[in-house]
């Protein structure tokens, strides 16, 4: 599935005066979860179409993999306020232990004391809470890379929403999950995935947006990063469940990553020309120099031979012609 949602909330582009920052907490609710919200702690209130979004998809996830009551576990790896991991908790009946990790020790205090304010209570293990529901919380804190591969194949679902690039968490993220886990993801760096900033499409993501389709954009921002999924994945299967453009401003996909059939690709990888090269027939040995035609409109990839005969697209496996 794949969709583009508009929040219709724009922001001001001027003011009279600046408005001072404030630390003092607010209390807000969003689904489920009880919050203290303060500027010191990163928590966006628009972003909650989206929290939604996953939500729902971790219960549909859950039910059609038949998964008994509280015996998920889920990891939101950058927590900050721990929005995510409180509402996936408290909302969605499989789920069993969220862990919530920050760097931040601000951000570990608010998450203990949305914790409390959301109806969980200290338990005897350090750093662990308790809800009268069944659920079970556990707050981290630490470099999210390393809890990832700490814990290998540990987690059903894992949650990644950076601020800017998520490309160099993807690896860790998907070794972390158990076979046919959820992988969540986040960008919020659509310049780059847009070719907007020269080669840091390239350098973050290993792919180089064509610059003749703008209006593509967040079209190829998801396909991107559902390529970067893929390489990460290492073999793995990866399979697409949910694409989705929020605002023009950052795109998040859900996929569920596991083992790939004996002699079988990932669905993604075999879909790239490379892959589809590699795995056509061999090609004669005089055919040994030759051309290559690319269309910048469905980026078909054609090789003519100059020693040899015929013209092979790399689309169709062994086409000649």
């Amino acid at each position: 599935t794949c969709c583009t949602a508009d929040s219709r909330h724009r922001p001001a582009t001027a003011r009279l005066s600046a408005q001072p920052k404030t630390t003092i907490a607010q209390e807000a609710q969003e689904g489920a979860a009880n919050l203290s919200v303060r500027a010191s702690v990163f928590f966006n209130e628009k972003q909650r179409l989206q929290r939604d979004l996953t939500a729902l998809a971790l219960a549909v996830y859950a039910e059609t993999t038949g998964a008994p009551p509280r015996s998920l576990a889920v990891l939101d790896a950058l927590a900050a306020s721990g929005v995510r991991g409180l509402r996936y908790a408290l909302e969605v009946p499989a789920v069993g232990t969220a862990v919530l990790n920050d760097a931040s020790d601000e951000a570990v205090a608010a998450m203990r004391e949305n914790a409390r304010l959301s109806g969980f209570a200290a338990a005897r293990e350090r750093g662990s809470y308790l809800h009268a529901g069944g659920a079970r919380l556990e707050v981290s804190q630490g470099d999210a890379v390393a809890l990832m591969r700490a814990r290998r194949r540990h987690f059903d679902a894992v949650d990644l929403d950076p601020y800017g690039c998520v490309a160099e968490l993807l690896p860790a993220a998907v070794e972390s999950l158990r076979d046919g886990g959820l992988l969540c993801a986040s960008c919020t760096d659509l310049g780059a995935l847009s070719g907007r900033y020269g080669d840091g499409c390239a350098r973050r993501y290993g792919a180089d947006p064509l610059r003749a389709a703008q209006k593509q954009a967040p079209e190829l921002a998801l396909r991107l990063l559902l390529g970067c999924v893929s390489r990460a994945a290492k073999g793995r299967a990866v399979r697409p469940l949910i694409c989705v453009v929020f605002s023009d401003f950052f795109v998040r996909v859900i996929a569920a990553v596991g083992e790939a059939p004996t002699g079988a690709s990932s669905p993604l990888a075999a879909a790239s020309p490379l892959a589809a090269a590699a795995e056509s027939p061999p090609l004669p040995p005089q055919a040994l120099a030759g051309q290559v035609s690319y269309c910048l409109s469905c980026g078909t990839l054609e090789a003519q031979w100059l020693a040899g005969r015929g013209v092979h697209s790399v689309h169709r496996e062994g086409a000649e012609g």
